[in-house]
């Protein structure tokens, strides 16, 4: 699975009143590297990825054994990353009981394994149950394990424990709107407004100088399709952030905000501004595939392929090389397989699939890690089975399926098996078997737009047009931009007229 920082579940406590708070030891040798450790969470809480990444290097220069340090360094670098984390598990034993367990906790995550990660959590509660920061990072693990009311009550314990509890406040609001747009806790959007404001508010409260809230309040309004309401959120967020590394995050998301009430000049203009603005190559790059979704979105994979052909020329200008430069070749020539497969151009499809697989494997082979080199072979095996799909190959997709299943059925985790399960699913209903395909989607992920697509394609064929409508409904008004959304949201609109 794709590794989430676990960082920031550690936060720099701020008393409220008369409010004892509890913090969790964190054990170094120098204060100036515990200070400068904590500015690091802040800002990653803040967006500033430069901002932190400086504050954990400054951290590290003072106290190059700070295990804590070491493993939430989120360094660009990502071989020096590799060798920080593992240089923090080695010193395991140096540092107090309650930072083993986060230790383990972090390793079972990274492992794909959240059973473990949860058991190694309720430990940590269960030792430390006055523990706001003990509480945040149960309620993280079960939001990963997607067990969305026992996440709720572990950050309102937290928040009992700590009522400036920034993190919390931001995980709950997390549950209201998620980084797809789609809904866990709130079934209306008068719930959604209203329990949404609460936590924002909260987050402004505690953060007034912080972009960062006013950015989420922005996505709120966004989010319900009240473009206008959402753009002087934007701008404060935009003021907030100037001269920040998230300057350019803050120009991407008003950009979103253009593009959804549908300005795509204005949109991409934004998009050019924060690629511009961007400080670092990592965050160019990132920032830089949102102009690529915003053609995706009109049906325009002439345009997508030119923009990534563009970034693919600027790698090197870029100043991108070694396992840097194969991690972003190999996401741009994914990037062009989807364009490819979506718009039936199989021979490109195929040679894309290939260079990505190949880039892949360079870079596996450098970091020489096992975790690595599975999900390196289970993505092999996902994407392989999802072309043959694409392409009416069913029994050769199911080929592919059977050989992931084998592997991510071992993997104890509740989520293990939903890309599996989210393939099985298109596959069935590509050959006929609608009730197949739905028992394979409800096993799925079930936030993923791109298969939630299919899935109401499932309905339709088995006689549920309300259900169909539903899920198309959702899709066809979501305003937030990723790539899942950009392939399905014009179908789902061409869905609906036909239902």
């Amino acid at each position: 699975m794709k590794k989430t920082l676990l960082f920031l579940f550690i936060i720099f406590s701020f008393h409220c009143g008369k409010q004892k708070i509890i913090e969790l030891p964190i054990t170094t040798k120098s204060e100036k590297a515990k200070n400068f450790y904590k500015r690091a969470i802040i800002e990653g809480e803040s967006g500033g990825y430069v901002e932190k990444v400086a504050y954990f290097d400054s951290a590290l220069v003072q106290d190059p054994d700070f295990v804590m340090a070491l493993l939430y360094n989120d360094h660009p670098n990502q071989l020096l990353k590799k060798e920080r984390e593992e240089k923090a598990h080695s010193l395991k034993e140096k540092v107090t009981k309650q930072e083993q367990l986060i230790l383990d906790i972090v390793k079972n995550i990274d492992t794909g394994n959240l059973d473990d990660a949860l058991m190694f959590s309720q430990k940590l509660t269960g030792e430390n149950p006055q523990s706001y920061e003990a509480y945040n990072n149960l309620g993280y693990v079960y939001e990963l394990r997607r067990e969305f009311i026992k996440s709720k009550e572990a950050f309102e314990k937290a928040i009992n424990l700590n009522k400036d509890n920034y993190f919390a406040y931001s995980q709950l609001w997390g549950q209201y709107f998620s980084e797809h747009g789609s809904l866990k806790m709130a079934p209306d959007q008068e719930k959604y407004v209203n329990g949404g404001l609460e936590y924002i508010n909260e987050l402004i409260r505690i953060r007034p100088e912080s972009g960062q809230s006013y950015h989420s309040k922005a996505n709120l309004y966004r989010k319900i399709g009240d473009f206008e309401k959402a753009k002087p959120f934007y701008e404060k967020s935009i003021q907030k952030r100037k001269g920040s590394s998230a300057e350019g995050t803050a120009l991407t998301v008003s950009g979103h905000n253009y593009m959804f009430s549908g300005d795509f000049i204005t949109a991409r203009k934004q998009y050019d501004l924060a690629v511009q603005q961007a400080p670092i190559k990592e965050s160019k790059f990132i920032l830089n595939n949102y102009i690529t979704w915003s053609f995706i979105f009109q049906d325009d994979y002439t345009g997508a392929i030119q923009n990534i052909n563009k970034t693919e020329k600027n790698l090197d200008i870029l100043g991108f090389s070694g396992e840097a430069l194969l991690q972003r070749k190999a996401q741009l020539s994914w990037q062009k397989f989807i364009c490819y497969a979506h718009n039936q151009m199989e021979a490109k499809a195929d040679s894309a699939l290939n260079k990505n697989e190949l880039y892949r494997k360079k870079r596996t082979a450098i970091f020489q890690d096992d975790i690595m080199n599975r999900n390196s072979k289970t993505t092999t095996l996902y994407m392989k089975a999802w072309r043959d799909v694409l392409f009416g190959r069913y029994n050769t997709a199911k080929n592919y399926l059977s050989e992931l299943r084998q592997i991510t059925e071992k993997i104890n985790s509740p989520t293990a098996m939903y890309d599996y399960n989210n393939l099985l699913g298109m596959v069935t209903l590509m050959e006929g078997n609608a009730q197949e395909s739905l028992e394979a989607f409800d096993k799925g992920d079930p936030d993923n737009t791109y298969f939630l697509y299919f899935k109401a394609l499932a309905l339709r064929a088995s006689g549920d047009k309300t259900g169909a409508k539903k899920i198309l409904t959702d899709i066809a008004n979501t305003n937030f931009s990723y790539w899942q959304l950009a392939l399905v949201r014009e179908r789902a609109r061409t869905m609906l007229e036909d239902l």
